[in-house]
C-alpha cells in the first residue's frame, strides 16, 4: 500500500462524522485494518481470514523471538478499542502527545490477527492529520521500520513500567525525524548538529568513523563537531572509549 493509498484511506475515515460509539469504532477500525492488509499488491483475501474484523484468538507482540507484550484477551478487545476511542475524543491534551498515547493503547490492546503496526501508524497519521492537514503525507511508518528496535524497545519499557511515557518520547522523536527532511534549517551547520545528534540517537556505540561516513566528512572534521557538541552539553560519553556509549541530551 503507498503513500497515495494511505491518503485516500485518511481521507475517507477522517471526513465521517467523529464518534466514540463503539459500534462505529469497530467499523472505522476493522475497515483501516482490512485497507492495510489487502492495500498490499501481494495480499490475497483468502490468505488473511480476519482482515477486517477483530481477533478470535489470544496473541502477542514478539521481536523475533522474544515475547515483548501479550495483547488483550480476544473477548475484551471491542470494549477496550471504545474506551480507548472514547477517551481520544474527550481528552484535553495536545493532539502530537494525544496520538502518540493512542498509538500506545492501541499496540498495546493489539486488537487484530495481522497487521496492527501498520494500522495503527495509519490511525497515527490520521490524528496528526486532523490537527496539522500537510501531516497526512507523513511517512511514520517508514521512520518506525527504520528505528525498529528502538520502537519494540520503547514499547517494551513502557509495558514495564505500566505508562505511555517511555513511547511517547519515542514517538515524537520519530515525528520530529519524519519532519525534519522537509524542513529548512537555518544554515548547514544546524543540519550537521541535528544528523549528528540523530545518529548517535540510533547508534549509541557508534564511532566517529561511522559518524564521519554518514556525514560524507573527514573524520577529523566529525571530531570537532562531536566535541562542539559535547561542549554545548548535547552529547556525552558514557565509559572508557572501546566500549562505552553515547548520550543524547536533550535540551
Amino acid at each position: 500500500m503507498d503513500s497515495r493509498s494511505d491518503e485516500r484511506l485518511i481521507t475517507a475515515i477522517g471526513g465521517k462524522e467523529r464518534t466514540g460509539h463503539a459500534i462505529r469504532t469497530a467499523i472505522r477500525t476493522q475497515r483501516c485494518n482490512r485497507y492495510a492488509l489487502h492495500g498490499d499488491r501481494g495480499a490475497r483475501r483468502h490468505d488473511l481470514p480476519e482482515a477486517g474484523r477483530f481477533r478470535s484468538g489470544n496473541v502477542g507482540v514478539f521481536d523475533g523471538d522474544a515475547l515483548i507484550h501479550a495483547g488483550t484477551p480476544a473477548a475484551h478487545v471491542p470494549e477496550v478499542m471504545a474506551d480507548i476511542f472514547d477517551w481520544l475524543e474527550k481528552t484535553s491534551m495536545h493532539p502530537l502527545v494525544a496520538s502518540c498515547i493512542f498509538h500506545f493503547e492501541f499496540e498495546f490492546c493489539h486488537p487484530f490477527s495481522d497487521g496492527n503496526g501498520r494500522t495503527g501508524g495509519l490511525w497515527h497519521t490520521l490524528l496528526l492529520s486532523k490537527w496539522r492537514p500537510a501531516l497526512a503525507w507523513l511517512p511514520i511508518e517508514s521512520t518506525i521500520r527504520q528505528r525498529q528496535a528502538g520502537y519494540y524497545e520503547a514499547l517494551a519499557k513502557s509495558d514495564a513500567i505500566g505508562s505511555s511515557e517511555r513511547f511517547v518520547e519515542f514517538m515524537l522523536d520519530v515525528i520530529r525525524n519524519s519532519i525534519l527532511p522537509f524542513s529548512k534549517p537555518a544554515n548547514e551547520k544546524e543540519l550537521t548538529r541535528a544528523r549528528t545528534l540523530d545518529f548517535f540517537r540510533e547508534r549509541g556505540d557508534g564511532s566517529i568513523s561511522r559518524l564521519a561516513e554518514h556525514l560524507g566528512c573527514s573524520k577529523r572534521s566529525a571530531e570537532r563537531i562531536v566535541a562542539g557538541l559535547k561542549e554545548e552539553g548535547s552529547l556525552a560519553r558514557q565509559g572508557s572509549a572501546r566500549s562505552g556509549i553515547w548520550i543524547v541530551h536533550e535540551n
